[in-house]
């Protein structure tokens, strides 16, 4: 019996049907690689971005650090000074606290004492090498107590 105009449009139905559904298989197959592709880019764009931030992290805490140091060595080498100390007993003081290539300048007008401390933060690393030197520098300024102020450094 030939077969009858319903059954042949179904079978044409399912014949594209057919087709269509491994052509969405080959689709999706193709998205998946493209979307690869896309993550790999991502990444080979994020991981520098990324590394060069914790660099310059890494830069900064260092930076601060030693910032904090040379603030903590002037305060030392000034208290030193208007205890009473020698201005070279002070200055190994305050080398106990500053950074390794700091230096401390010591002065002194009437009752008060002025300390500086100047140090540039060393970069270890080759790649913070290429990051700009800045010298940081901290200043205190103390009186001195009353026995002391005859004494000149």
């Amino acid at each position: 019996m030939p077969p009858t105009r319903v059954q042949r449009t179904t079978a044409s139905n399912h014949r594209t049907t057919a087709g269509s559904q491994r052509g969405a298989v080959r689709g999706r197959r193709g998205r998946m690689s493209a979307q690869r592709g896309a993550v790999t880019a991502e990444v080979a764009i994020a991981l520098p971005v990324l590394l060069t931030l914790l660099f310059l992290g890494i830069w900064l805490i260092g930076v601060v650090t030693a910032n904090i140091r040379c603030i903590d060595a002037a305060r030392d080498v000034a208290r030193a000074v208007a205890r009473g100390e020698s201005p070279e007993t002070a200055e190994e003081i305050g080398r106990r606290t500053a950074p390794a290539n700091a230096t401390i300048t010591i002065s002194r007008t009437d009752s008060d004492i002025h300390v500086t401390v100047t140090a540039t933060p060393h970069r270890s690393a080759p790649l913070l090498a290429a990051l700009p030197a800045s010298p940081i520098a901290a200043e205190s300024t103390v009186q001195s107590e009353p026995a002391t102020e005859g004494t000149t450094p």
